[in-house]
């Protein structure tokens, strides 16, 4: 029961982490290529794999550094049951701004962001070369 418990626990943390992330991804992403798009003194073609990599690696990069506080509220539940201690996201997020403010929840906002930001253009990018590959071919 102490490991569904926890699993429940994290995972509910974890979908007000990965919900807001995606969405701001796909949103940054997709917004800037309809700024560049409607934009007359931007000459630039959105549609290229580099492009989409770049407008990819922004949006997941904002998202990775955004999401950090309920990324740290997250990694602390999980390492707080593993220690024995049950505790709710709140507590969790409530002990972090006690004892090291808001500082503390941008914790690893770099390495996660580094990670983040060409994960995610990578993606995206193969994403709409494979759905444009689809799309000529009929499929």
């Amino acid at each position: 029961p102490d490991g569904r418990k926890c699993t429940v626990k994290s995972w509910t943390s974890s979908l007000f982490r990965d919900v807001p992330a995606g969405a701001i991804q796909i949103a940054l992403f997709e917004g800037l290529k309809i700024y560049i798009l409607t934009s007359p003194s931007i000459d630039y073609d959105v549609t290229t794999l580099s492009a989409e990599a770049l407008l990819g690696a922004i949006g997941g990069g904002v998202a990775a550094f955004v999401t950090t506080p309920t990324d740290v509220t997250t990694t602390t539940l999980i390492t707080s049951a593993k220690q024995g201690k049950d505790l709710s996201a709140l507590e969790v997020a409530k002990t972090v701004w006690e004892t090291e403010g808001l500082k503390g929840f941008f914790t690893g906002s770099l390495q996660r962001t580094l990670y983040w930001a060409p994960a995610i253009g990578i993606f995206l990018s193969v994403y709409c070369s494979l759905r444009q590959f689809a799309l000529t071919q009929g499929l």
